[in-house]
């Protein structure tokens, strides 16, 4: 069996405040596959961001307190500051949630991606001094390959006109424009690993479904792993092949998308699905999860979803939470996961379909 390109084990994420300690993530272990999409689902405030920006080692002024993060063989909670200067941007590329607070006002979207393009053919650490062209520094002509090539991802991004909008600033640009320019900085590199932070928030469903498309084709063309985070169900069923559901900082279950959203064993998975439009009929109130999400500070005994769990028993509380395999894929923290039996276990109703669409 082939190494996992990314493999995170019992990461302990943790924010220092006049509270107290924030425990953001509290024992994440999942895997990322070449060539797969995996999915983080999870409410705000599960830790999905955070857990991100640990594997790129971005958490500051977080700390990791806990556990390992291995990519391709390297440890990236003890590597050099070198080592993951290299990582970051090369092998493996981050996609935020606002790509107004990625891309830079001053500078031209094309010079961007152009200046990403560079510094992977360099590996310099930066290259904005070469960017002004000021003596004593090389003249732009040295940008002509990597503008050519910043030309050509806006295009595989489907950006029209890929020539002239090269030179738009981002405040040219609509909403989901950005957000293809940010996929284009954040490929200029063909990274073996992508990062994809809610990517799709706040944009029309016909973008939506392009930019999904474009990832699905990222994962089929460059076997490139993606690790795709969202609260939207309709987005993992439409783009992901394995899903990790996040509560509290902790892996509640995770497995195949089909087998996870159709037959959910977790209480707070079932919770999740209950809540989703699609599974609401015609002129029913949607359901909503009772309860909020428990206090991060000081962490927390036993299972985080305790509180609005209606199978909760007193085991539940008094520690951790054991890991059970339902088979060799699929697997869920519980010591209470009723059957199918009441309206919050109702299975999903959307489900992937070969073209990528969803069904009801």
């Amino acid at each position: 069996m082939s190494k996992p390109l990314l493999r995170v084990e019992d990461l302990h994420t943790r924010f220092d405040t006049d509270r107290g300690t924030v425990h953001a993530v509290d024992g994440t272990s999942f895997t990322v596959d070449r060539g797969e999409i995996v999915g983080v689902l999870g409410e705000s405030g599960s830790g999905k961001s955070v857990t991100a920006r640990s594997i790129c080692r971005l958490e500051d002024p977080g700390r990791i307190a806990g556990g390992t993060i291995e990519f391709e063989g390297i440890e990236l909670t003890t590597a050099e500051e070198s080592t993951l200067r290299r990582l970051r941007g090369n092998e493996i590329s981050m996609v935020f949630q606002d790509p107004t607070e990625t891309l830079n006002p001053v500078f031209p979207v094309g010079e961007q991606i152009a200046e990403a393009v560079r510094i992977h053919e360099t590996n310099d650490r930066q290259r904005l001094l070469d960017f002004l062209g000021v003596p004593p520094f090389r003249d732009r002509s040295a940008w002509a390959d990597a503008r050519e090539r910043a030309v050509e991802l806006l295009g595989q991004m489907d950006i029209p006109s890929p020539k002239s909008r090269s030179t738009a600033f981002p405040h040219e640009f609509s909403g989901g424009l950005r957000q293809r320019a940010v996929l284009a900085v954040a490929l200029a590199s063909e990274p073996s690993l992508l990062i994809a932070d809610e990517p799709t928030t706040a944009l029309d469903t016909t973008t939506q479904a392009d930019i999904l498309r474009r990832l699905r084709s990222l994962r089929d063309e460059r076997d490139v792993g993606i690790l795709l985070i969202t609260h939207d169900i309709g987005v993992i069923a439409q783009t992901c092949d394995r899903v990790i559901v996040l509560y509290g900082g902790q892996v509640m279950e995770a497995g195949p998308v089909e087998r996870v959203l159709t037959d959910p064993a977790h209480p707070y998975t079932r919770s999740l699905l209950a809540c989703s439009v699609r599974n609401t009929d015609s002129g029913e109130r949607i359901h909503s999860a009772q309860g909020r999400p428990p206090d991060p500070v000081d962490g927390h005994e036993g299972c985080p979803f305790a509180d609005r769990c209606r199978h909760t028993t007193a085991a539940c509380r008094e520690g951790p939470i054991p890991t059970t395999e339902r088979s060799s894929e699929h697997r869920l923290s519980c010591l209470e996961a009723p059957l199918p039996a009441t309206r919050e276990s109702s299975p999903q109703r959307v489900s992937p379909t070969p073209d990528g669409g969803t069904t009801e």
